[in-house]
């Protein structure tokens, strides 16, 4: 399994101002203060502790050496339960289109479209 985009592409071109910035939730800052990481570092600890490979994106060179500074530190049980309960079941990264005033995936209607299973 990969995570693409685990860190949610806040940059997105498609992005809606009202969706959520992953890395801008309280209850995940309150986790990175507590062991002094970032809230990126928090998100790619809790999917490789979870045994998920992490593509994360960036072009920043600061950001990119934080990215790799995953390996020194675990989460407890707690705070893995605490990331997995931001699940707001929703995909962020499929490009979506507003048709008749309601917002829908760009491309759902072609007939290798992948994001209509379940996750």
């Amino acid at each position: 399994m990969t995570a693409y985009s685990p860190l949610g592409s806040g940059d997105r071109p498609w992005a809606s101002a009202d969706q959520p910035r992953l890395l801008d939730d309280p209850k995940l800052g309150a986790i990175a203060e507590k062991y002094q990481k970032t809230a990126a570092q928090v998100v790619l600890r809790w999917q490789v502790q979870r045994g998920v490979v992490c593509v994360p994106k960036s072009v920043t060179p600061s950001r990119i050496q934080q990215n790799l500074q995953v390996c020194d530190f675990s989460l407890s049980e707690e705070d893995m339960r605490r990331v997995e309960a931001l699940d707001r079941g929703e995909r962020y990264i499929v490009p979506a289109v507003e048709r008749d005033g309601q917002r829908v995936w760009r491309d759902a209607e072609h007939p290798h479209f992948p994001f209509h299973d379940a996750f």
